[in-house]
């Protein structure tokens, strides 16, 4: 019988494909390719905040206040995401989709993984905004909590459990477009995607812009393969080096709802 088992570089390249164009992280966190530390060491993070104020002065004089700089940081520690997957030759040979099919399943579960480490972050902001009810009231609150010029960019993020109250409690304010269905949104709230994802809570809401929060992660992909000749079992190895990261706590704030 053909030995079936496939080259590293082969289910490297399929792996990184599948991230990117089958599970997208891309609408809801910046993805830094350029991480260098391998796993068990530590990632800093520096989160800066600018002071002060420009001055407006007469001929011959000169500043009297400092634009400052002051940061906090925060120290995460890198670990390897790992998947672990299994197939016979038989079945690789009978059905060529069992290896695509396995890769697949460790993409979007190394996603799911990836995107609830992303909520956990996002769930460490201090901006808050503490709504009585599901209304349009909550969004425009969050919206000023985020101190920014433009929605632009803007998306927010409710849990399946909180859909349908949202959707009552929002009414003629949730915009509907045929493309939501397509891409997952179930409209928009004051120009603001709203995203279902079921790493969140009921009652849980947040209101962000992609810069909040960052996956650093290394662009290659390990593989490893361990195979049985006498019985023809293969198992495959999959590993991401990674950190999520709050890069920027400015740029999210947390609804939560009395009662949830």
């Amino acid at each position: 019988m053909a030995n079936t088992v496939y080259d590293n570089i082969v289910l490297s390249n399929k792996m990184n494909d599948i991230l990117k164009t089958k599970v997208d992280l891309n609408s809801y966190l910046t993805i830094d390719t350029s991480m260098t530390e391998q796993a068990g060491m530590k990632k800093v993070i520096n989160t800066y905040t600018a002071t002060g104020n420009v001055e407006d002065l007469a001929m011959g004089a000169g500043n009297t206040d400092d634009i400052s700089v002051s940061f906090t940081s925060a120290e995460y520690e890198v670990k390897t995401t790992q998947g672990r997957f299994q197939y016979y030759d038989e079945q690789a040979m009978k059905d060529p989709m069992v290896v695509e099919a396995g890769l697949e399943g460790i993409a979007k579960t190394m996603v799911n993984d990836f995107t609830t480490k992303a909520i956990a972050e996002f769930d460490k902001t201090t901006a808050t905004v503490e709504a009585v009810a599901y209304n349009f009231a909550m969004v425009v609150d969050a919206i000023a909590a985020m101190n920014v010029e433009s929605e632009e960019g803007m998306f927010l993020l409710i849990s399946p459990a909180d859909q349908a109250d949202f959707r009552k409690g929002l009414n003629n304010d949730l915009k509907y477009a045929e493309s939501f269905v397509r891409t997952g949104y179930i409209g928009t709230v004051c120009g603001v995607p709203v995203i279902i994802s079921k790493a969140l809570t009921k009652g849980k809401m947040f209101l962000a812009t992609k810069e909040a929060v960052t996956l650093f992660i290394k662009k290659d992909t390990e593989i490893e393969q361990v195979r049985d000749a006498d019985t023809r079992n293969n198992t495959v190895y999959i590993r991401k080096v990674a950190v999520v990261a709050l890069t920027d706590a400015t740029k999210v704030v947390k609804i939560t709802v009395a009662g949830q």
